[in-house]
């Protein structure tokens, strides 16, 4: 593990770092409440393997500690198998689950700084997901042609 004391960039649920180009990248404090490896029905190797243990509804930074803070809850209500091992299962109360995690990312985020969300629709709305949110997002890809997966974007003006 590297040292990561001076990250700026925040990611409280970052499973195994599917979207990085740099899974070690030092600018990124990767957090999540699991640390596990395993051998998924195909042979590949899921490891998650944060940088701290972190719950995303109760994260121990003071406010308004990073810039940029990248969200990528679990979007799956049900599961089992390996995409719940991938992904993680969302609680059975997942609407208060995900405003407590919305608004900790949200406490933790600097003034003008800009809190980037992915949503895998698979089975709950975005529309549902974002009455959880603090706010409305400034941008993103409302109807993503070809997928269920939107990328949204908030911005924390000062003040």
């Amino acid at each position: 593990m590297q040292d990561r004391t001076e990250a700026k960039v925040l990611d409280p649920c970052c499973g195994s770092r599917m979207f990085y180009f740099d899974k070690e990248d030092s600018r990124v404090l990767f957090c999540d409440e699991r640390s596990a490896i395993e051998t998924l029905c195909d042979g590949r190797v899921l490891e998650i393997s944060p940088d701290l243990i972190a719950d995303v509804t109760a994260l121990p930074f003071s406010d308004s500690t990073f810039p940029l803070v990248v969200f990528d809850p679990p979007h799956l209500d049900v599961g089992a198998g390996w995409q719940a091992a991938k992904y993680g299962v969302l609680p059975k109360d997942w609407r208060a689950w995900m405003t407590g995690a919305f608004a900790e990312c949200w406490r933790v985020l600097a003034d003008d700084g800009t809190l980037v969300f992915k949503w895998y629709e698979y089975r709950i709305p975005l529309a549902d997901v974002l009455a959880c949110a603090p706010c409305r997002p400034l941008l993103g890809n409302r109807r993503p042609k070809g997928s269920k997966t939107h990328w949204l974007v908030f911005f924390k003006a000062a003040g």
